[in-house]
């Protein structure tokens, strides 16, 4: 069982592997609320700080998807 707030994370380190990101853009196309918090959080390593409301994913960001990889499709629906 995966959490409420892993999928939250993943959604937001699947629009970051493109590129950085502002966190109200992320936030909108991730329809996850609670972004900001979570890529300020970081609580799981996956997150870097470009610059002030904008967030990139990191190196451990990407392993992560690679682990989660087809997680929230089966978790979340």
């Amino acid at each position: 069982m995966m959490t409420a707030y892993r999928q939250e994370a993943l959604r937001c380190a699947e629009l970051l592997k493109a590129g950085p990101m502002k966190l109200a853009d992320m936030r909108s196309a991730a329809d996850v609320p609670n972004a900001a918090r979570i890529v300020r959080d970081d609580h799981y390593g996956w997150f870097e700080r470009v610059e002030r409301g904008i967030y990139a994913l990191s190196p451990a960001g990407r392993k992560g998807l690679a682990a989660f990889a087809g997680s929230t499709a089966s978790a979340s629906g």
